[in-house]
């Protein structure tokens, strides 16, 4: 009886985080004519638990680098898994730096093509969809107050009697992830993923984009051997 509620258990947490990778309606109609892609620059925005001597301008510029960070790490884990055997995406991608260049040219920087509708970015990259992604992190503690309370969890469990699900967690934030591939000429999306992570305060920050890209691109569509 036991054995057969946990497999119960685990069918249904598979389940439900095989939902979180999805085709939309419009993929039958859309996906198959599509034949170039481009990763755009990803949205990034940072709230919460800002330090006090961290400005405006420097949150700007921080979202600005994670954008182009994530953007670069997403096309790496996307054209990773790309090829012509079966399972593979087989889909072309528009290189990163070709993608930036044409979005210069047109007299928009990365953070103002995040502004764009999907139809008009991908007629100035020449493209038959655009990849979207929008990366939310949510602050809760500075790097110092984590590492008190790391500290402080380290001494509870060696010196004391608490049960380990009672020292609190050691966090600094929460990662929402989306992702969406829209179509180049309707603006209609055809697949979409999100996720959410935490994240702890020693992890270094180029592991946590790659790994946070990595999971959004390990079920990315067009494994479909179509004729384009």
């Amino acid at each position: 009886m036991k054995n057969l509620i946990f497999f119960l258990f685990a069918f249904l947490l598979l389940s439900s985080c095989s939902r979180e990778y999805y085709k939309t309606a419009g993929y039958d109609q859309y996906a198959p004519g599509h034949h170039l892609i481009a990763v755009v620059p990803v949205h990034t925005i940072t709230t919460g638990r800002i330090p006090p001597e961290v400005t405006g301008e420097m949150i700007e510029q921080l979202e600005n680098a994670e954008s182009q960070a994530f953007q670069i790490s997403l096309y790496n884990e996307i054209a990773r898994r790309s090829g012509s055997r079966a399972g593979e995406i087989q889909i072309n991608l528009q290189h990163y730096t070709e993608t930036n260049a044409r979005l210069k040219e047109a007299g928009y920087t990365p953070r103002e093509s995040l502004e764009l509708p999907p139809a008009e970015l991908a007629q100035i990259l020449g493209v038959d969809a655009v990849v979207r992604a929008t990366v939310r992190k949510t602050q809760y503690l500075t790097d110092l107050e984590a590492f008190g309370l790391d500290m402080a969890t380290t001494f509870l469990a060696i010196f004391t009697d608490w049960p380990f699900w009672f020292i609190p967690d050691s966090k600094t934030a929460d990662v929402d992830a989306s992702c969406s591939i829209l179509d180049g000429t309707t603006g209609i999306p055809v697949w979409s993923t999100n996720r959410r992570w935490r994240l702890d305060w020693n992890r270094r920050h180029n592991e946590i984009i790659d790994n946070i890209s990595r999971k959004m691109a390990r079920r990315f569509p067009y494994r479909e051997s179509w004729d384009r």
